[in-house]
């Protein structure tokens, strides 16, 4: 089945380029949202209300008609990368790229259709080729982004004040190496395709930069936004690099993102991260048949403790418990708090019995734990009670949990300040439950 006209005007009106449409006397019968912001007028205020000869400089439109009509561009009808200009609604003349088809309906000229894409940048770049070597070296040496040109062999030919800067080297020290020098070798060939996608001449990338990390001179990586532009006279290919620093910007990104998933009081993991790397634990558990465990541990009496001293020195106390359960546990152990005085430990690659061992152990040194809630007072200390539970096949990670939440409060509610399995709970069960017993 085809696709329907509406689709297809669907499908213009989101299309990067600018799209014109017109009949044969100019009037414009089709204008999409990139053609709007191109020339600064609306859809409303340009159909049936302009002819399209007044979007060109005086002459403009003739002229492309008649290319249109020739056989130089494409051939008859067709118009095919054909530079011109085109005149934004505030008068300023915009260089754009035109490629136009000539509509037919039986066999009767209706109207054209253009595709109009803006070139301004690359004729800006173009025009700081054709200044004085001079000027253009001014401009590079003073401009605050890195820039590094090279040839076809990838040999660096140009390298401003900002990029020996930033990656390191004294000034003149790049001219000759190797570009790739500066690209980690884990990019291999790929980086051939970060060169084509930056310098492809193609609209819909055109302007586009890539994130990609590079090298110092000292071997440190620094993580930068890149956009290459090619430019070929004769045999020779010269690619300029502006490349900008952003390894601060990351580094922020990061920290945002480390604060998204992490509790500020404890700087343990919070909840919503824990169900991200619980579900990929569980994933590879499913895949491997290597177990894992989940520790729940729940601080006794804390809301008493909480009321009695004030939500200052509570908080000291959750505080403590995530110094301990970070110095505590092994490298590959994750350390949650899933809110209030409820804390979670999941445990890669470990039984229920290497589970115990750990749990114990946290038990015993938070009650060993003294604190001061009122200078010169007695000292406090308080506990914990802990479940515990075992991925089996099966289970799913409500499941793991929801066992792990059941042990923990069998120990609470047998006496508090012990470590319960839920294994061990459910063979308690069906010991009781067993009439031959």
């Amino acid at each position: 089945m085809g696709f329907s006209p509406e689709f297809f005007e669907k499908l213009l009106h989101i299309c990067p380029e600018g799209v014109i449409g017109n009949d044969l006397d100019g009037n414009i019968l089709f204008f999409n949202s990139s053609a709007e912001r191109l020339l600064g007028y609306s859809r409303e205020e340009v159909i049936g209300r302009i002819n399209v000869s007044s979007i060109y400089p005086p002459g403009g439109a003739r002229e492309a008609k008649e290319f249109l009509y020739s056989e130089e561009f494409g051939g008859r009808g067709r118009l095919l990368d054909f530079e011109t200009e085109v005149v934004h609604k505030d008068g300023k003349r915009i260089p754009i790229r035109l490629s136009c088809t000539l509509l037919h309906q039986s066999d009767k000229e209706v109207g054209f259709v253009g595709f109009f894409s803006d070139i301004s940048t690359r004729k800006a770049v173009e025009r700081g080729f054709l200044e004085s070597e001079k000027r253009f070296r001014t401009i590079v040496e003073t401009a605050g982004d890195a820039i590094i040109s090279f040839d076809g062999n990838r040999t660096i030919q140009m390298a401003n004040r900002a990029a020996g800067e930033m990656l390191e080297y004294d000034k003149g020290e790049l001219i000759g190496k190797d570009f790739m020098l500066l690209v980690p070798s884990r990019y291999g060939t790929s980086w051939e395709e970060v060169e084509r996608y930056s310098t492809s001449g193609n609209a819909s990338v055109a302007g586009k930069t890539v994130e990609i990390v590079l090298l110092r001179k000292t071997g440190t990586e620094i993580t930068v936004q890149m956009s290459m532009a090619e430019k070929i006279t004769g045999d020779e290919k010269i690619v300029t690099a502006i490349i900008r620093d952003i390894s601060g910007r990351k580094a922020v990104e990061e920290e945002l993102r480390i604060l998204s998933i992490t509790d500020t009081l404890t700087r343990l993991y919070n909840r919503r991260h824990f169900n991200s790397i619980a579900q990929k634990e569980l994933d590879r558990a499913r895949r491997t048949r290597v177990v894992f465990s989940v520790l729940l541990a729940d601080i006794d009496e804390f809301k008493k403790y909480n009321d009695t001293y004030g939500h200052l020195e509570g908080d000291r106390v959750l505080t403590a418990m995530g110094d301990l359960m970070l110095n505590n546990f092994r490298l590959m152990d994750s350390c949650f708090r899933m809110g209030g005085e409820e804390f979670l430990v999941l445990l890669p690659e470990s039984g229920v019995v290497g589970a115990m061992v750990a749990a114990e152990r946290l038990r015993i040194r938070f009650s060993e734990l003294e604190f001061n809630p009122l200078p010169g007072g007695t000292p406090v200390t308080l506990t914990v009670s802990i479940g515990l539970s075992e991925y089996h096949p099966g289970h799913s990670l409500d499941d793991i949990v929801r066992y792990a939440d059941m042990a923990m409060y069998t120990a609470k509610n047998e006496g508090r300040n012990r470590t319960v399995s839920y294994e061990f709970l459910r063979n308690r069960m069906i010991r009781t439950s067993d009439p031959a017993r």
